[in-house]
C-alpha cells in the first residue's frame, strides 16, 4: 500500500519545470515584433536586441525554494520569410553569487496561414550550454522543441495553444502544454504609422505536464529463518532431550521502497497583465504575474502547497 508521495528534490522534477515557458511567452514577444515588421520592410535580414529582468525563476508555473532573479540578454537574426536564431544569456543577480550561467541558441520559424495574419503559428528548438551546477532553472535541460499556434479573429481576442517536448542532461523528458486567452488594449496611439504608444494585453495562461515525482510505498513479506535452540544444560534440554539444535522460525518483514513515477497534470493557472510602450524602434516592457500552482506538493511535508505568488519581468529591446 502506497503510505507517502511526494516531488523529487532533483531538478529534473521540480527546479526543471519553471522557465521555459516564460522565457517563450518572453521570446514570443521579439517574434511577433518581427514578425510585423517582415510584412512591413523591404529588407531581407533585420535584427532584435535586447536584455529582460525577472524577478523570479519560474517554469511552467512552478518554483521552489532555489528560484533566483535572473537577467536574460537576447540577439535575435530574423529573415524576411519567418526564419529565425536567437541567442539568450542567463545571469543569475542573486545577490553576492551573481555570474554568468551560460547561454543557449534558438533556430526556429514564424508562420502565418493568412494575409491577414490572423491565424499563424511558431516552430522553434532551443539548445542549452548552462553549467551542471547553476542554480538557473534550465541547467540540467539538453534542448526543447517548441511549437505554438494562434489564432486572432479580428483582434477580438488571441487564443493561443503551446507545446514543449524537454530531454535533460541525463536523458530524461518532460512535455509541457499551455493554453492561453490574450486581448490587447492599445491606451494610446502615437506615431505616424500609429503603430507606436502604449498598449497593454490581459492575459490568463493555463499549464499542464508531466511531473516526475517519488512514490514511498512499504511491503510486508514473510521471511523464515533458523533459531539456535536452548544450549544443553538448559533445563528445556534435560525434560526434552530430543530437542533439536534449531528451529526455523516465520517473521513479518517491511521494507520501505521507492519508485520514480512520471504523471500528467494540470501545473498552474497565471493571470498577467503586459504593458509595452513602444517608442520608434524600441519597446520598453513590464509585466506582472500572478500564478497559482496546481497539483503541487511540498516534498518535505508531503502537504499541498496552496496560495498564489507574484512575480515581474521588465526590459527593453530594439530592431533594427
Amino acid at each position: 500500500m502506497i503510505l507517502q508521495s511526494y516531488f523529487n528534490a532533483n531538478p529534473i522534477a521540480m527546479k526543471k519545470l519553471k522557465l521555459l515557458a516564460i522565457a517563450i511567452l518572453l521570446f514570443s514577444a521579439v517574434k511577433t515584433n518581427a514578425q510585423t515588421d517582415t510584412a512591413t520592410t523591404t529588407k531581407a535580414i533585420f535584427f532584435n536586441a535586447g536584455a529582460q529582468y525577472m524577478s523570479n525563476l519560474t517554469y511552467a508555473g512552478r518554483r521552489d525554494e532555489s528560484s533566483v532573479p535572473v537577467l536574460l540578454p537576447n540577439f535575435t537574426v530574423i529573415s524576411k520569410k519567418g526564419f529565425f536564431v536567437s541567442a539568450m544569456g542567463y545571469f543569475d543577480l542573486s545577490g553576492s553569487k551573481s555570474q554568468s550561467e551560460g547561454l543557449s541558441v534558438t533556430p526556429g520559424y514564424v508562420f502565418s496561414f493568412d494575409k491577414k495574419k490572423e491565424f499563424g503559428g511558431a516552430v522553434s528548438v532551443t539548445k542549452y550550454f548552462i553549467t551542471s551546477n547553476s542554480p538557473i532553472i534550465l541547467s540540467s535541460f539538453n534542448f526543447t522543441a517548441d511549437a505554438q499556434l494562434n489564432y486572432n479573429p479580428a483582434d477580438i481576442i488571441k487564443m493561443t495553444l503551446g507545446a514543449s517536448y524537454r530531454i535533460g542532461k541525463d536523458n530524461s523528458n518532460d512535455i509541457i502544454n499551455n493554453a492561453e486567452l490574450s486581448k490587447e488594449i492599445w491606451i494610446v496611439k502615437t506615431g505616424t504609422n500609429k503603430k507606436d504608444g502604449l498598449k497593454v494585453d490581459p492575459t490568463a495562461t493555463l499549464y499542464a505536464g508531466t511531473q516526475s515525482f517519488y512514490q514511498t510505498y512499504y511491503t510486508e513479506s514473510q521471511v523464515q529463518r533458523a533459531v539456535a535452540n536452548p544450549s544443553p544444560s538448559n533445563p528445556l534440554n534435560v525434560l526434552f532431550p530430543s530437542q533439536p539444535s534449531q528451529s526455523i522460525v516465520t517473521q513479518t518483514v517491511t521494507q520501505q521502497r521507492q519508485e520514480e513515477v512520471k504523471k500528467y497534470n494540470l501545473l498552474a493557472i497565471s493571470g498577467s497583465i503586459p504593458v509595452t510602450y513602444a517608442i520608434n524602434k524600441v519597446q520598453l516592457s513590464f509585466t506582472p504575474y500572478f500564478i497559482k500552482p496546481l497539483n503541487q506538493v511540498d516534498y518535505t511535508t508531503n502537504n499541498a502547497m496552496n496560495g498564489v505568488y507574484f512575480l515581474f519581468t521588465t526590459g527593453v529591446s530594439i530592431t533594427f
